[in-house]
């Protein structure tokens, strides 16, 4: 951020999703592409906020369209076929 008052780090996050939150997400999305048939679970004991970065005017991307993003940005690298 480039506000003065934006000091410190931040993670940039609006989601709080598991890897299976992802995973089933992605199903649904793309329901024709391979996805994965276990997961494995970790931990999943931290919690994160965005509030702060709101309050500095921060907008975030919907899950959806980050998905999607991310999804198209892989194929046309070669990573997803």
């Amino acid at each position: 951020m480039r506000k003065p008052e934006a000091k410190g780090r931040y993670i940039c996050s609006a989601h709080n999703a598991t890897t299976q939150d992802l995973v089933d997400k992605l199903k649904t999305m793309y329901p024709m592409s391979h996805n994965p048939k276990k997961i494995t679970k970790g931990e999943d004991k931290h919690k994160l906020c965005s509030e702060k970065l709101q309050k500095l005017g921060w907008t975030y991307i919907p899950l959806e369209k980050s998905l999607a993003d991310s999804v198209k940005c892989y194929k046309e690298k070669g990573i997803l076929l």
